[in-house]
């Protein structure tokens, strides 16, 4: 009989102490995938019955804080579930052990992504999820407002003119996210400036450009969709999830999302007839996502990162990879497992060739929070898209020269 887990839950405004005890790893996972990780260490103790799993369970907002203080105060798990981006600062403050000995295999994970958590050399983190969020739209809305809902919008004209048809009745068009978790919003905001030909730092890392003319017209696009009415009120408290729950409750018509959404839409309201876009880019310019997602790091200070590494190397197999993601796994062959046939699965595997990974950099959580601090002040009203922009612009290259 399969002994019960111990499952831990960290609240947003407390750290619990991490203390493993002999054979034990304490695993920190998101909330978001709870059921599966208690199935994976179910599964991985039955096969090591001299290794215990504790789960610690993570929620997203202040995740980054948390991390950091857990990291540099000795108190730090076994394993946890980082975004791809946070990385590097944990590695340059020398907080992580290497992984480069749990995958061999390196010619098997998406390249990309396996790069921004390599350093001198070595893994320091395993990539499991990848993802390249689209845009999920309500086909229904699109006939009911006159729309063809086998074409929607390619460019950016077009997906205003399509929010601005969708929102009446109490309907709002299109939804974009402005609180919550950080990523949430620069996740989504991000590929637009891209799309545009801005970035937000320079190529060498050592400039701040979000407030260039390319980037500023971008963040002022993605702004104008709650500013002009077409984004519901709640639009600076919402994250995607709330934004999920809007659509499904058939408030909203489109909502930038990835793959993960399907299945609660589908269980949350099996009417909806769901449409998938890649997101609409400029004219005569091209589409782009945030190749983004989370990896496993082991910290330097874990007190069993043997027997963390051994978890791990069951985690990392191409079979674990294809089934513990709800998004889409690092490994190209877990790609090739079946449920990724499924055709909706298929389109978002095709956007993740459009895909783009944030820039690698030390004080990339800081360089993200000043720039969803600066969409936030934009939202409020507070200050106008370049002022905001010139704003975040100095925050950044203030960390930029530090």
């Amino acid at each position: 009989m399969k002994r019960a887990l111990v499952v831990t839950a960290i609240s947003s405004f407390a750290l619990t102490a991490t203390v493993a005890s002999a054979g034990e790893v304490v695993w920190w996972t998101p909330n978001w995938g709870q059921a599966r990780a208690e199935k994976a260490a179910a599964d991985f103790e039955a096969a090591n019955p001299g290794i215990k799993i504790r789960l610690e369970i993570t929620t997203s907002k202040g995740l980054p804080e948390r991390v950091a203080t857990a990291l540099q105060s000795g108190s730090a798990p076994d394993i946890i579930e980082v975004q791809h981006g946070w990385v590097n600062g944990y590695y340059q403050s020398g907080l992580l052990t290497s992984l480069d000995d749990v995958i061999p295999e390196k010619s098997d994970f998406n390249q990309a992504v396996l790069n921004l958590v390599t350093f001198d050399g070595k893994a320091m983190a395993i990539p499991y999820r990848i993802e390249c969020p689209g845009v999920l739209y309500n086909m229904d809305d699109f006939t009911a407002a006159g729309l063809d809902a086998n074409k929607p919008p390619e460019t950016w004209d077009q997906w205003v003119k399509a929010a601005k048809a969708l929102t009446k009745d109490g309907k709002f068009g299109m939804a974009i996210t402005g609180g919550g978790e950080v990523g949430n919003t620069v996740t989504r905001s991000m590929p637009l400036v891209w799309m545009n030909g801005g970035n937000i730092i320079s190529d060498d890392g050592k400039t701040a450009t979000i407030n260039s003319p390319a980037a500023v017209e971008a963040i002022k696009f993605y702004t104008d969709f709650y500013r002009n009415g077409y984004s519901p009120d709640s639009t600076l408290q919402n994250d995607g999830t709330a934004n999920r729950q809007l659509f499904i409750a058939g408030k909203v018509s489109m909502f930038q999302s990835g793959s993960y959404d399907l299945a609660p839409i589908s269980k949350g309201n099996p009417a909806i007839k769901v449409g998938i876009m890649p997101p609409p880019h400029p004219e005569g310019k091209s589409t782009s996502c945030v190749l983004g997602g989370w990896s496993y790091v082991v910290p330097s200070g874990a007190k069993n990162p043997e027997e963390a590494k051994k978890f791990l190397a069951f985690m990392n197999t191409t079979e674990m990879q294809g089934s513990f993601t709800d998004t889409f796994p690092a490994r190209l062959s877990s790609l090739k497992v079946p449920r990724y046939d499924d055709p909706q699965l298929k389109q978002f595997i095709a956007f993740l060739e459009t895909g783009r990974p944030y820039p690698v950099n030390v004080h990339w959580v800081q360089i993200a929070q000043a720039l969803f601090d600066g969409i936030q002040r934009i939202l409020s009203g507070e200050q106008d898209a370049q002022t905001a922009m010139d704003e975040a612009n100095a925050e950044i290259q203030a960390l930029l020269d530090s």
